[in-house]
């Protein structure tokens, strides 16, 4: 162990060296969120979601787009064994609607990656806001807000209570998930900046 010591440089025990250690720890882990951020968006499975907006603001980050999905509300999905914890992240497996309808639903929920998966089936990250016993609840994705540019709010909400608006999501392999923009009548009006 102390020929490891041994090989660090003498200028690192000083107390200038300390801090830039420090403060070279918390860039490396800065750019590890950014950069693991831009990679799901870049490399995940795409899915559209259709939305039903509400616009509140938010002091410090500006105008948002609160979301809500119709996969959100649960009422009499199976539940895998063994059960989530509540209020614990579990798995919501999820497909497309038949084609005549316009949408995704939630198959079922299970406490642990699933791997019987069908080629059109995708597994998103959630949380329940009530217990898993319940036969009716909510479910939070971390997709349920949306940042838009300042005085946009007000305005994206009068035109998604028009038409019909989606949040166009990506989905990695482990279920994790981000807003990559939003479409409103199927064309890309927002785009999610990457920095």
């Amino acid at each position: 162990m102390m020929a490891y010591l041994e090989k660090i440089p003498a200028w690192i025990w000083t107390s200038k060296g300390a801090v830039a250690a420090v403060a070279a720890l918390q860039l490396v882990a800065l750019g590890y969120m950014v950069m693991d951020r831009v990679w799901l968006v870049k490399t995940g499975r795409e899915i559209v979601l259709p939305i039903a907006p509400v616009d509140p603001r938010d002091l410090f980050k500006g105008d948002f787009v609160r979301l809500a999905y119709p996969i959100s509300r649960l009422e009499n999905v199976e539940i895998s064994e063994p059960k989530p914890h509540d209020r614990a992240w579990a798995y919501a497996v999820i497909e497309p609607l038949p084609v005549k309808e316009d949408g995704w639903r939630v198959v079922r929920i299970d406490a642990q990656m699933p791997r019987d998966l069908k080629p059109e089936q995708v597994v998103l990250k959630a949380k329940t806001t009530s217990s898993w016993s319940d036969r009716r609840q909510t479910l939070r994705y971390g997709l349920e807000r949306y940042y838009v540019p300042e005085g946009t709010g007000l305005e994206l909400e009068r035109i998604a209570a028009q038409r019909k608006m989606a949040a166009i999501v990506a989905v990695d392999r482990s279920g994790n998930a981000a807003i990559k923009g939003l479409a409103i009548d199927g064309k890309k009006v927002y785009d999610e900046p990457m920095f």
